[in-house]
């Protein structure tokens, strides 16, 4: 069974709950999705939301698009998007749709 459940934790941050296969036949579930975080940020005047992908089957086109119009909504409202426990599945659609992924050292003292 897929999912989409946003949670707002109390004033920190808004995370984005996916499970099972995402993909057209969750499509409504995933645009009101970016539509309720868009508003909570907007409410809670809070910068970040995390789309937790733990979860995640299989990420189709409508996951993909989903996670480019997250992104794009924040950047024009102000909040940044994190992805955060991605499966292998989840990974590499995000990252054949275009998204790199690295993390630099850190500086040496």
């Amino acid at each position: 069974m897929s999912a989409v459940d946003v949670v707002d934790r109390g004033g920190r941050e808004i995370v984005v709950f996916l499970s099972g296969d995402i993909d057209e036949s969750i499509s409504a579930r995933l645009h009101e999705a970016v539509d309720r975080v868009a508003t909570l940020e907007r409410i809670g005047g809070l910068q970040h939301a995390i789309v937790d992908m733990h979860r995640v089957t299989a990420l189709g086109d409508a996951g993909v698009e989903f996670l480019r119009e997250l992104t794009e909504r924040g950047r024009e409202a102000g909040f940044t998007v994190s992805f955060a426990s991605m499966t292998g599945p989840a990974h590499r659609a995000v990252e054949a749709a275009g998204w790199t992924f690295f993390e630099p050292s850190p500086p040496l003292s």
